[in-house]
């Protein structure tokens, strides 16, 4: 709690550990994953595989002052990488009551799966194991998104049911899916129903598809492509997406399935919802995409948007939609994520109301999430 405020931050972040493939990876599959060689700054670096290897193994976008600049954001918690215990620590000091944990590294479970179903849904397996034993230092205040592997259906509920209901998952991440795949079509309905059922959101967390099509495809080249990536991805990613579920029909089929749309900000609600509206209800409605309600209204009833601490015009988005869509993140302990100590301040500091805040801190999060997240974990 801080300053009578309870607080739920909605996307955090593991930094996992370098052993964490060698200590949960069955053992039929040791041999077929790439090596941890070891960390470069917050990202494993894996002895180099054809099959297996991709651009981001040797972490080189990330900035040569990244090690000082996180050991000075973040102290202790660095030193110890992020055990359980420290965060607990940090968490106690900030003042946040309970965090929603996101992969770092554990989105090798995406890409992987692309490549090799097989592996990609061990290694779904083994993440989720140890988020498990992480969490279980204090399952009442830590959680996690599970990370599903989309190149084998029926293996992703299968894991994305066993996440949630034996491992105390709160949510699961949108998939990222095999090229040529969509995710309106009716293979993966039963991602959606299980979502529906169970009472889980998806978490739409930027899944790099702008660099799938040109002119962005060398983004992730280096230099000032980083953030140029960045700044692009995060936002129009989950932009697209967002835009996908609803003029896909997926949030029509399915009514009760919530989606959170993750560290992308929230000022681009104001353009983007009249926009999508305009196209199935307005004059662009030519174009062919009528929908039985407005775009808007399907985000109103089904879509929850995180905010930064520290943006500017989050008071101007209350005035344009309202104040029940939209929850609180830290993107703790990423080394762009607002420093810890002045991330309720900045939010505190926000020209909007008390009650206001309470809902971004912690209402709308429960809604989010549903009861598990107030639950202690199996």
């Amino acid at each position: 709690m801080w300053n009578g405020y309870k607080v739920i931050d909605s996307d955090a972040h593991h930094h996992e550990p370098k052993d964490l493939w060698d200590r949960y990876l069955e053992a039929a599959y040791q041999d077929r994953v790439p090596k941890v060689l070891g960390m470069k700054r917050n990202f494993f670096v894996y002895a180099r595989d054809e099959k297996m290897s991709s651009e981001l193994d040797s972490g080189e976008n990330i900035p040569a002052h990244h090690d000082q600049w996180m050991a000075d954001k973040y102290g202790e918690a660095y030193k110890r990488w992020w055990s359980p215990e420290i965060r607990l620590k940090d968490m106690d000091a900030f003042g946040w009551d309970i965090q929603v944990i996101l992969s770092t590294n554990g989105n090798r479970v995406m890409e992987v799966a692309l490549k090799d179903a097989a592996v990609g849904g061990a290694l779904a397996r083994a993440y989720h194991n140890w988020c498990h034993d992480y969490a279980n230092a204090d399952s009442a205040r830590l959680k996690f998104t599970a990370t599903l592997p989309g190149s084998d259906t029926d293996a992703m509920v299968k894991e994305a049911r066993r996440a949630v209901e034996k491992l105390g998952a709160v949510s699961v991440r949108n998939p990222l899916l095999p090229k040529g795949k969509w995710l309106h079509e009716p293979e993966y309905d039963a991602l959606w129903q299980l979502a529906s059922d169970l009472d889980f959101p998806i978490s739409v967390h930027g899944e790099s598809r702008h660099v799938r099509a040109a002119p962005f495809r060398e983004l992730r080249a280096g230099g000032i492509f980083s953030a140029l990536d960045h700044v692009i991805g995060f936002p129009m990613d989950n932009m697209i997406t967002m835009a996908h579920f609803i003029f896909g029909g997926v949030l029509e089929r399915f009514p009760k399935l919530r989606l959170g749309i993750l560290e992308a900000n929230v000022g681009w609600a104001n353009f983007w919802l009249p926009r999508m509206d305009d196209h199935s209800h307005g004059r662009r409605l030519i174009l062919g995409a009528s929908l039985p309600m407005k775009p808007s209204e399907y985000v109103k009833r089904q879509c929850v948007l995180s905010a930064d601490p520290d943006e500017p015009g989050l008071d101007d988005v209350i005035k344009f939609m309202g104040d029940d869509n939209l929850v609180w993140n830290t993107d703790y302990p990423h080394p762009d994520a607002p420093d810890p100590v002045q991330v309720l301040p900045w939010f505190a500091a926000q020209p909007i109301s008390d009650e206001s805040k309470r809902k971004i801190l912690w209402d709308n999060a429960v809604k989010l999430y549903g009861p598990r997240l107030l639950e202690r974990a199996p």
